[in-house]
């Protein structure tokens, strides 16, 4: 019979320990990244699935109230879910989810909402949570569209770019336009991220302060490139080294006066060199949505089009949904 305990810091190890041998979890839902926000503006509500003294999953949550009380995949991680062993039975899923209703009802919540991690984070493919979830009632509520490129470790990096930012990437290499470091200075990159963020009219999800926090917990695991020309700041990358195996580009800004120059391209194959230098053999792209149109998913095509220049593939990010109560 599995049973949940909700989390507290005495579970923190455990809790952490756990999502590195899972089968995926990221840096995201270990609740050393989950604990950074300077200002919650939520409740951690995060659970853990036990079968007597066996973890068998957990899952990153808070409490989100308005007009009704939702048990919410956790908002300081960009996804979630529920995150599980490897080699769980069908069964076993289909027990986490019952559990996770029942307490639920028990909890007086109203709804769940949980955003799955996508699959090519998974150590082992398995389709099992995403098609029970759907045959118990949850309910597909919003999708989001990722790019990622599947490293191919036998070609050069350049290669598999197409064939006009090949020679967009040669001719900055060869006039030396741009330069760039490793883990230098977040506070020059913070302010074109900044204006960056404002062409679009939003705002960064994280500020200086919990960039700089993030950093100096996960030292080995987020990275900045920053790029010069001469000696001016003019762009930056930030990376996410997500699992062993995988990274996001988290960040990439650029000062607008240097569009033209394909500092955004140039930006992007020195994170394609980078993660491979560090053995990922996934690289996620990130989003691409219209965050400014009246439907902020709406597809961004510009972006996404820019991004299979890069031989990246679509991957979806999946919001489901369920009412418990009422």
């Amino acid at each position: 019979m599995i049973s949940i305990k909700k989390y507290t810091e005495k579970l923190n190890n455990i809790w952490d320990d756990f999502i590195f041998k899972s089968n995926n979890g990221t840096i995201f839902h270990t609740q050393l990244f989950l604990n950074y926000h300077q200002n919650k503006k939520f409740i951690n509500h995060s659970l853990l699935f036990f079968d007597k003294k066996t973890l068998l999953a957990v899952l990153p949550a808070a409490i989100i109230q308005n007009n009704k009380k939702i048990l919410h995949s956790h908002p300081g991680a960009s996804f979630g879910g529920i995150v599980y062993n490897q080699n769980l039975s069908f069964a076993t899923y289909n027990n986490i989810i019952f559990c996770l209703e029942q307490y639920c009802l028990d909890n007086k919540f109203d709804r769940i909402k949980l955003i799955n991690t996508p699959n090519i984070y998974h150590q082992t493919k398995d389709d099992s949570l995403n098609y029970l979830l759907q045959w118990r009632g949850f309910i597909q509520k919003e999708a989001y569209i990722s790019h990622y490129l599947r490293n191919d470790f036998q070609k050069d990096t350049l290669s598999l770019l197409n064939k006009r930012k090949q020679r967009y990437i040669k001719n900055i290499v060869q006039k030396k336009t741009f330069s760039h470091v490793i883990n230098k200075n977040f506070d020059l990159f913070y302010p074109i991220l900044l204006e960056s963020k404002k062409l679009f009219k939003t705002t960064p999800t994280h500020s200086l302060e919990e960039l700089l926090i993030l950093k100096e917990r996960f030292s080995q695991k987020i990275h900045l490139l920053l790029f010069y020309q001469n000696k001016t700041v003019v762009g930056g990358s930030v990376m996410f080294f997500t699992t062993h195996k995988t990274a996001l580009i988290f960040y990439n800004a650029i000062n607008p006066k240097h569009r033209q120059e394909h500092l955004a391209t140039y930006q992007l194959y020195q994170c394609m060199r980078f993660a491979k230098k560090n053995n990922k053999k996934i690289l996620d792209f990130g989003v691409s949505h219209n965050p400014e149109t009246k439907n902020p998913l709406n597809p961004k095509f510009s972006l996404i089009q820019f991004k299979e220049h890069f031989n990246t593939k679509g991957v979806l990010r999946i919001v489901y949904e369920k009412k418990i109560n009422g």
